[in-house]
């Protein structure tokens, strides 16, 4: 909005487009207006009472008035002048703004004051929620096809079978406890016991 020294250097010659309308609009808004708010009428324009007065009885009102009148009762300064004839009760910085273009004073159009972003809102995390990032995963057994290999008897296995072959039986035993398989658990702790023994 337009403050004291902005207001003075509008002009106060006649704007009306309809000076009766235009008196019977002021008269109203001014009748309606408490105490204080002529009083701040009249300072925010630097005016008399008698301007005022001529204002709604002649039906000729400038824009120094029309502004000031708009600002302080909060009315379309358009329906003061009865430039339109739609009564709007709340002024905002657009009305305004095209006001001033529309009567020559776009030196005194208001920046139009930038929007505060919305911004997400935090979603406070519960105490008993469980945090996945570090939630321990179970690893994925890969189980391996298992080839029946006809063996030879039992005496010549301790000799024959290399490393890699103990290695090979030990995983093949641990999968078989893994899935399940019947007597292969208690197999595995007897395999165990014999190589840690």
């Amino acid at each position: 909005m337009l403050d004291n020294t902005q207001i003075k250097q509008l002009k106060q010659t006649n704007i009306s487009a309809d000076s009766e309308k235009t008196g019977a609009r002021v008269k109203q808004v001014w009748k309606n207006a408490d105490s204080a708010a002529r009083d701040e009428v009249m300072a925010l324009a630097d005016v008399a009472l008698s301007t005022v007065q001529r204002a709604y009885k002649t039906g000729s009102l400038s824009a120094k008035l029309a502004v000031t009148l708009a600002q302080v009762l909060k009315v379309n300064p358009f329906y003061l002048t009865a430039e339109t004839d739609e009564a709007e009760n709340v002024l905002d910085e657009d009305i305004l703004n095209a006001f001033l273009t529309a009567h020559g004073y776009d030196e005194l159009v208001q920046a139009p004051k930038p929007r505060r972003k919305r911004t997400a809102k935090a979603v406070p995390v519960e105490p008993d929620t469980v945090d996945t990032s570090e939630a321990k995963v179970e690893p994925e057994i890969e189980i391996e096809p298992i080839f029946f290999v006809e063996m030879a008897p039992a005496p010549e296995i301790s000799t024959e079978l290399s490393d890699e072959d103990v290695l090979t039986l030990l995983h093949a035993l641990r999968l078989k406890a893994a899935c399940g398989a019947e007597g292969a658990t208690a197999s595995l702790q007897k395999l165990y016991g014999i190589l840690l023994g």
